[in-house]
């Protein structure tokens, strides 16, 4: 009988170990692949560059360079006009003076007269952004190249300096010609003209507007680059709207504020313009590095 008893527990805890084995779940294994929304996620967060450089190694070849200075044109070409004044017209008077024999020689004589009218508009922006567009454009570019140690000429301040100096030292008036003003200030400023200029852009996942940037040596005239930049999208997000969910570009919450009906949100809108300044201005800096240091 003892046997029989031994023989049942042994059984029995077999039995039992057996089941609590299977009852243990097994080990998850590890996806092959990363699915289609981690990989959509992780790329929506990460921060979209269009420079490679990094600042230490171009800040050293720009210092090698001898730290040149940069003039921009954001938004408007360099005018091939050489001067403020053009002749539109000359006038020929023919004119023929007699008089009494002896006492007067008659002769003709002709004269041509020029008249020259002078033609000076403004600086004007392409209009595919508004002037507080540009502005916020222009702030982002510059904030760019400058944390990257590039020196930018103020355009208006060093053509005025000029003025100044000129009318100082020679006592005559520059101001009557700002388009050979210009280029006098440009000699003397710096060796490289940047313009900036939108165009239509239709890549997929692009903005609709691109830039394109040229680089051109005042040295020699010689055009350095001519290269046009596609802006990649910004992130979106699906937001509640009078006529349904869109596609709009995230706002940050800046705060909440009491109103009659409830509470009301206050969001702040992305500088989506200085955003693409700050893009644009990074493909420059690769430019220069590239191109010109």
């Amino acid at each position: 009988m003892k046997a029989v008893h031994v023989f049942t527990l042994c059984a029995a805890a077999t039995l039992l170990g057996s089941s609590l084995a299977h009852g243990q779940d097994t080990p998850a294994q590890p996806m092959l692949n990363d699915s289609y929304f981690d990989r959509a996620r992780t790329a929506e967060q990460q921060q979209v560059s269009l420079i490679t450089v990094d600042q230490t190694t171009f800040k050293a070849a720009y210092e090698k360079a001898g730290r040149p200075k940069l003039v921009m044109l954001v938004g408007e070409p360099f005018s091939d006009m050489v001067s403020d004044w053009h002749m539109q017209r000359r006038v020929s008077v023919n004119a023929q003076a007699t008089g009494t024999e002896g006492t007067f020689v008659p002769e003709s004589q002709s004269v041509q007269v020029g008249v020259e009218q002078r033609s000076y508009d403004s600086p004007r922006r392409s209009g595919m952004l508004t002037g507080a567009q540009w502005d916020e454009y222009q702030r982002g570019y510059q904030s760019t190249l400058m944390q990257y140690g590039v020196r930018l000429v103020n355009r208006a301040v060093a053509m005025r300096l000029l003025d100044s100096e000129i009318r100082a030292e020679s006592k005559r008036n520059p101001q009557d010609d700002n388009q050979r003003l210009e280029m006098d200030m440009l000699r003397k400023h710096t060796n490289l003209l940047l313009e900036v200029m939108p165009y239509r852009e239709n890549k997929l996942n692009f903005e609709p507007i691109g830039y394109q940037i040229t680089m051109t040596s005042l040295e020699d005239a010689t055009l350095l680059a001519d290269d046009r930049v596609a802006i990649p999208q910004g992130l979106m997000e699906y937001r509640a709207g009078a006529g349904g969910y869109n596609l709009q570009r995230p706002r940050q919450v800046a705060g909440v504020t009491a109103q009659p009906g409830g509470y009301e949100v206050i969001e702040e809108e992305l500088e989506l313009w200085a955003e693409q300044g700050e893009l644009a201005a990074q493909a420059t800096i690769q430019m220069l590095y590239d191109r010109y240091l």
